[in-house]
């Protein structure tokens, strides 16, 4: 798509070449076999040009393979949405997504309208008429697709992530913003309207090169990953249009300065390829062992979102760390297959990753935890192999794939149909295998940063700030603290989500302590009769079972859930109204997203929900009487404090800049100005002065959700002068 493939092999004459010296090439690949070594040595003797140029030919023939192999895995209309996409970058027309009043920046080099991608966009807008604009200054110079696309882990959920490679010096601050925008447009007219998750992501290409991705803010690496990003971009990317980056033909054992040699020779036109044709993106012989401590930590902070992919990654970084790369990664062992015309279906970055994992897991851990690799492999993948396909095999070419390898593991029937069914199991079920996984990736980390010590701090990459940063990622999820709710949903891949859920009050006498537990399923039966499997957790208090369920995504809307307690304040009514107003208050936490600036400061609270329970039904002189009745002060007081001497308990639950979530609740007298008095340390004025800072809710058993607004706004004015006075206190 946009690449052309106008030279052939007759354009090459003997006096366009120059040849490769034997000093030039670097150091064979390791465990090479014989007929590697042959070719190797027949490529001594021949030119550069001609070299570069059946790269080329290489690379955009398995480069087409993986957008066939892409659109093959796509839905109808997503596959459209894809081959459309690059018009709707390069041009800026009213009818067309993407488009607003205005001059944005747009464009991309070398693009190429082809019939394929002209059918879907005239498919999706019958009604416009496609424009050329020929005074177009194009600005995009790639759009590369990156990560599991066209391998064995694409599904038809999976996201379209473009990065869009751009000279940084094209824009201004204001052009930047407009271009920003039309990206913006294109990305909600996906989900919108087809429920597609497309994200472009911009990259300056120069910094590219330097192997400058960004500080570690939100999902930026920083200096944690700087070349290891780059072989993962090298080994997993489509190039769907645009210009080609020249690693991608350079010859598999190029170091620094044969890749430069080579391009330099691109530039002065000593090939026969067209130098605007390609782009400069940096070369990846090697990458030092000072970067894997930082790609370790960042490895353990994506595990939140992605276990199961983690363990995979982590496995690289530790067989790097350990094992010889010099030509020889992951993205070496790609170009090697497809410039030696290995068969593209046996090329495939997910595949390869796993099995180079797999063989270090066999020479260096446990039979567990290549079980446990296992798992997370066939899990993240997400086709399911069905028992007889085991036996018979399939046509689809990931089934049969996956029955290969799973009957090389050994894996009987009954095993793979309980893999299959893992969105069905008990939570804690889940939990288990990510503790299992977790347990590895710590391992995995302690091994790395044992050998980290051992370098001189001259070599590691990762900078003082980052690793302040990303340690302080994980110590908002490891430190236990009072109160504080755990997040085991972080440990999950995949949703946590439960179809019923009981919560259960146990108390044999009123001098024992009451005892809650949140059960898998609606169920009656006594405790003693409950598989413990179904007991997911068990708390002192209700509010702390419902902060839980909801922190950790148990509840959705269709989740239905049973209350099993007499006398509380807390009704049916009120548990459903409860999880509900949870569930839109409480942010979903990503901790790889926590931003600098909320990290390098002390946690402060940024969400608070109170559960004030006057008892049920609330007494009457709660809810009767106009606080704007009250004439004087003493009036208003008298009014408040009447109130508030009502309260039998007030529940805190509250989200910290730190990505933490705490659920305490206080009873009995002065339970206000307890927690006012508590939690004014953690609170800015800023920061309460949100219009969406706190939210009230009041048991009452009602249909209809009880609102006292005085009380809303009492409570923010007495957070608020106190928060102000410590801050002034602390200033003076």
């Amino acid at each position: 798509m946009g690449i052309s493939e106008d030279i052939t092999p007759e354009d090459i004459t003997p006096e366009d070449t120059q040849p490769v010296s034997s000093e030039t090439i670097a150091a064979p690949i390791p465990n090479v076999s014989e007929e590697q070594i042959k070719r190797a040595r027949e490529k001594l003797n021949r030119p550069d040009a001609e070299i570069l140029f059946e790269n080329r030919q290489s690379f955009l023939r398995f480069n087409r393979f993986k957008i066939d192999r892409n659109l093959i895995t796509l839905s109808e209309i997503d596959r459209l949405i894809f081959l459309a996409i690059p018009r709707l970058l390069h041009i800026h027309q009213e009818g067309l997504p993407g488009y607003f009043e205005g001059n944005p920046p747009c464009g991309i080099h070398n693009f190429n309208f082809d019939h394929e991608a002209q059918k879907a966009v005239e498919k999706l807008f019958p009604d416009v008429n496609v424009r050329r604009n020929p005074e177009l200054k194009p600005v995009i110079h790639t759009a590369l697709l990156m990560g599991s696309v066209g391998s064995i882990a694409q599904t038809k959920k999976s996201d379209l992530d473009y990065t869009l490679l751009i000279d940084k010096n094209d824009f201004d601050d204001e052009s930047m913003k407009l271009f920003q925008k039309k990206l913006n447009l294109i990305e909600q007219w996906t989900w919108d309207n087809y429920h597609l998750e497309t994200h472009f992501f911009i990259n300056d290409y120069e910094e590219v090169r330097n192997n400058i991705f960004g500080e570690s803010d939100s999902e930026s690496t920083g200096s944690a990953l700087a070349k290891l990003l780059k072989e993962e971009m090298y080994r997993t990317m489509i190039i769907v249009t645009g210009k080609i980056p020249f690693w991608l033909i350079s010859p598999v054992d190029c170091d620094d300065d044969m890749y430069y040699k080579l391009y330099q020779k691109l530039q002065s036109g000593g090939t026969l390829l067209k130098r605007e044709e390609f782009i400069d993106m940096g070369n990846v012989d090697d990458i030092s062992q000072g970067e894997f401590f930082g790609g370790s930590i960042w490895a353990l902070i994506k595990s939140f979102k992605s276990p199961f992919k983690t363990l995979m990654k982590m496995g690289v970084l530790e067989e790097y760390m350990f094992g010889d790369t010099k030509s020889n990664l992951l993205c070496h062992q790609i170009k090697d297959k497809y410039f030696n015309d290995v068969p593209y279906l046996d090329i495939d970055p997910y595949l390869g990753m796993f099995e180079r994992v797999q063989s270090f897991f066999k020479e260096s851990k446990d039979e567990d935890a290549l079980d446990a690799l296992r798992h997370a492999f066939y899990l993240k993948v997400g086709t399911q192999v069905e028992p007889d396909e085991l036996e018979k095999g399939s046509k689809n070419w990931r089934k049969n794939t996956l029955v290969k390898m799973l009957n090389e593991w050994g894996w009987d029937a009954e095993k793979v149909k309980r893999l299959n069914e893992y969105s069905n199991w008990q939570m804690m079920h889940k939990v288990d295998l990510g503790n299992r996984i977790n347990k590895i990736l710590m391992a995995s980390y302690k091994n790395i940063s044992e050998k980290n010590k051992t370098l001189d701090p001259s070599e590691s990459l990762i900078t003082e700030k980052d690793t302040h940063l990303l340690g302080r990622k994980l110590f908002s999820f490891y430190r236990t603290a009072p109160n504080k709710v755990d997040n085991l949903g972080a440990l999950v891949d995949g949703n946590t989500a439960e179809t019923e859920l009981t919560f259960l009050l146990e108390q044999k006498t009123t001098r024992d302590k009451p005892t809650w537990y949140l059960i898998r399923g609606k169920t009656r039966a006594f405790l003693e009769q409950i598989p413990a499997d179904n007991i997911i957790r068990k708390s002192s208090t209700l509010p702390f079972l419902l902060s839980f369920t909801v922190f950790n995504h148990l509840y959705n809307d269709d989740t239905q859930v049973l209350l099993r307690a007499e006398g509380g304040s807390i009704k049916d009514v009120d548990l459903t109204h409860l999880l509900g107003q949870l569930s839109k208050f409480i942010s979903s936490v990503n901790i790889a997203a926590l931003t600098n600036e909320d990290l390098l400061n002390e946690a402060k609270i940024n969400q608070l929900f109170l559960l004030i329970d006057f008892g049920n039904p609330p007494p009457p002189e709660v809810t009767m009487g106009n606080i704007n009745d009250c004439k004087t002060n003493d009036e208003l007081t008298k009014f408040i404090t009447r109130r508030k001497d009502r309260i039998k308990s007030i529940t805190t639950t509250y989200l910290t800049s730190w990505g933490e979530l705490f659920c305490k609740t206080y009873s009995g007298l002065n339970c206000m100005d307890r927690f006012v008095g508590e939690l004014t340390p953690q609170l800015t004025p800023e920061k309460v002065e949100k219009p969406d800072f706190l939210k009230v809710y009041i048991p009452s058993g009602r249909k209809e959700i009880l609102q006292i607004p005085w009380l809303n706004n009492y409570i923010i004015r007495s957070l608020k002068i106190k928060c102000t006075a410590l801050a002034e206190k602390v200033a003076s």
